[in-house]
């Protein structure tokens, strides 16, 4: 074979390898183009340093590099599209495609939920971790169908702590006169009632400022939020509790979830799971920091011993019969099955 025939061979197959590659990119841009776009506006009320901003910027992160940009998600937070509830509302409607709100929102559509509330539920994180990853989430979440809402995960904010201005508590007596800020939850008040307190019912916005002119005297929430709201400025006293266990749920909403090609699907569903485990991850790790910031900022700070905890337990029995009810004594074993386990 001669030089020259060598060479037009060469040609001709280098001519035929760029035909192929330029078909195969214009199939694969034919095939993209074709392909629906979904957008997800993602709403919550926290603000842009919190765990869970934090975990919907991971799974914008995640929706987006694994569907090849078939998602677009928008984070709306600091509440710009509504509090919790109206969120969650927005999600049921569509209006909304997803929100992060604490779970104890959902016992307003569904009483069931209200099984999260009930004081010293859970022994460890880890333990309510697996409750509402297993059973309790499976049975709760059964619940959602008829709002047109699915839950893709339990997140947490930590569990909830007691501040004061007026003496550390150690013990149920310790709260006895003591005007103290709680939700509008009926479990979270009674349950204050049996340790001693006057549980005040009143909006988080207005809650630093009845701290401040003394309308209250007390207040519970999570070390972030306790952090975040500068409430060092106003109390004295932050005593490690944790009485509650606050949960937060990844709402999407039904008919968009039901609407995606199966591939988008299962990318939806795995990237949730990985961004919850993220947020849960991320609240842990940072509850250490907060802890010191309170402390750094002039906070008196006592740790409740098992023993002292157990005063508040005990307390709490007749919190759970008056509720058993409600939620079913099967919900409630559930909720606690995975506590003392390591």
């Amino acid at each position: 074979m001669t030089v020259k025939v060598k060479f037009v061979m060469a040609l001709v197959i280098v001519g035929l390898l760029t035909v192929g590659i330029f078909a195969k990119e214009n199939y694969n841009e034919k095939k993209f183009a074709n392909q629906e776009t979904f957008t997800i506006r993602l709403a919550h009320v926290s603000n842009e340093t919190s765990p869970i901003h934090l975990q919907s910027l991971k799974l914008k992160e995640l929706l987006e590099a694994e569907s090849d940009g078939r998602f677009k998600v928008e984070i709306y937070p600091n509440g710009q599209l509504g509090g919790d509830r109206q969120a969650t509302e927005s999600v049921s409607l569509g209006t909304v495609t997803a929100s992060l709100p604490g779970t104890a929102i959902l016992s307003g559509f569904e009483p069931k939920f209200m099984v999260g509330d009930l004081p010293f539920l859970f022994t460890s994180r880890e333990a309510a971790y697996k409750a509402y990853d297993n059973e309790l989430g499976e049975e709760l979440n059964k619940l959602l169908d008829p709002l047109n809402l699915v839950n893709l995960g339990y997140s947490e904010t930590g569990f909830r702590h007691i501040s004061n201005s007026k003496h550390p508590i150690t013990t149920p007596e310790d709260l006895e006169g003591i005007k103290i800020r709680t939700m509008e939850n009926t479990i979270h008040m009674d349950s204050f009632r049996e340790w001693g307190a006057s549980p005040t019912p009143m909006a988080f916005s207005e809650l630093f400022t009845g701290l401040q002119q003394g309308t209250i005297d007390a207040q519970e929430n999570p070390l972030q939020i306790i952090s975040s709201s500068r409430f060092y400025e106003v109390q004295d006293y932050l005593t490690i509790s944790g009485h509650f266990f606050a949960t937060g749920s990844l709402l999407f909403n039904k008919d968009f979830v039901d609407k995606l090609p199966d591939d988008l699907r299962e990318i939806l569903y795995d990237c949730a799971r990985e961004s919850t485990i993220y947020g849960r991850e991320l609240v842990a790790e940072m509850e250490a920091d907060y802890l010191e910031e309170l402390k750094a900022n002039g906070m008196e700070v006592n740790v409740l011993t098992d023993e002292q905890k157990q005063l508040f337990i005990d307390k709490s029995k007749q919190v759970y019969e008056k509720y058993e009810d409600v939620l079913g004594k099967d919900l409630i074993e559930k909720a606690r099955k995975y506590n003392g386990e390591q």
